[in-house]
């Protein structure tokens, strides 16, 4: 059996329970973009966490809004997929009756919850170790997957945590020579990342609007932007920027962690451009020429 996921927090905690529960003996990370293009050969022979459905998986697991309020959502189905705070939760609770080991993810599927939910401090962005600390350096907006200076390959690293993760502890796997290389780096690009898109964001009422299209992105926490003086009283942050070697635009959305007022589901907003997410945050990929506009559209509809 195959594990088809994210390599994200979210996504990796899903593989490693169910490496632990011995269900899999191959993993492959995704884009939810290509699940959702029928890019990956998808068969019974696989188990989708923290992606989009396919009709032809052994099991599923998800808990973002767009997939929910798919037209074409299954009517019976193998896994668990509704909303909740993570993907993770929603695989701890289908096996954790029948699998009393699955305990021993307990804490860290309530990290992965807290994280998902974006309920982060100021210190924890600033600060982060542990959990927090593993979140973003798995978060592939943090940026580490376009560095090829490493002594293997970012792809490589993260496809060996979940594995770990189901003998070592969060704490211990970040001490590992690989971890620890990944951190230093993140560690020293936070202030060149908060200096960067403090150059290229602007506020569009309530809207963060950042865009970094034929720019190299630095190393650094996607949640700074809510800690920049002239961009905090802003509520929804929008980003766009280059995607597969430049053959698409990437936009991105998130609701501010700091000033939560915002209602506007924005997994949903981005399904009507092809991509989803849920509420508090979302994605699509759009063609390179509907870029200005599909932005655009966007922040009008983020607008209050």
């Amino acid at each position: 059996m195959r594990v088809v996921y994210r390599g994200d927090f979210d996504g990796t905690v899903c593989a490693a329970m169910l490496l632990e529960l011995d269900m899999c003996d191959e993993l492959l990370q995704v884009h939810p973009q290509d699940v959702q293009d029928g890019k990956i050969e998808i068969t019974d022979q696989d188990i989708l966490c923290n992606v989009p459905y396919h009709p032809d998986c052994h099991m599923w697991f998800d808990h973002h809004t767009s997939e929910l309020n798919r037209v074409d959502f299954p009517t019976t189905y193998e896994g668990l997929t509704r909303y909740a705070p993570s993907a993770a939760s929603l695989v701890y609770e289908y096996f954790k009756d029948d699998f009393p080991i699955l305990s021993k993810f307990e804490d860290l599927v309530a990290e992965v919850d807290l994280y998902d939910s974006a309920d982060i401090t100021r210190e924890q962005i600033l600060h982060p170790d542990g959990a927090r600390l593993m979140a973003f350096l798995l978060d592939p907006r943090t940026g580490l997957g376009l560095r090829h200076d490493f002594a293997i390959s970012n792809y490589a690293w993260s496809t060996q945590i979940p594995e770990l993760l189901t003998m070592h502890t969060v704490d211990e796997i970040l001490e590992l020579p690989d971890s620890l290389e990944r951190i230093r780096k993140f560690m020293l690009g936070e202030e060149e990342s908060r200096i960067f898109y403090a150059e290229h964001s602007y506020l569009d009422g309530n809207v963060i609007v950042t865009d970094v299209r034929g720019l190299q992105t630095p190393i650094g926490n996607r949640f700074i932007v809510y800690l920049i003086p002239k961009l905090e009283t802003g509520n929804i942050s929008v980003r766009i920027a280059d995607a597969k070697k430049s053959e698409f635009s990437s936009i991105t959305l998130g609701r501010s962690l700091f000033v939560r007022t915002s209602e506007i589901d924005l997994g949903t907003l981005c399904q009507k451009f092809g991509g989803g997410g849920h509420a508090a945050a979302g994605a699509c990929q759009v063609s390179v020429e509907d870029g200005d506009r599909v932005l655009a559209e966007i922040i009008a509809a983020c607008k209050e």
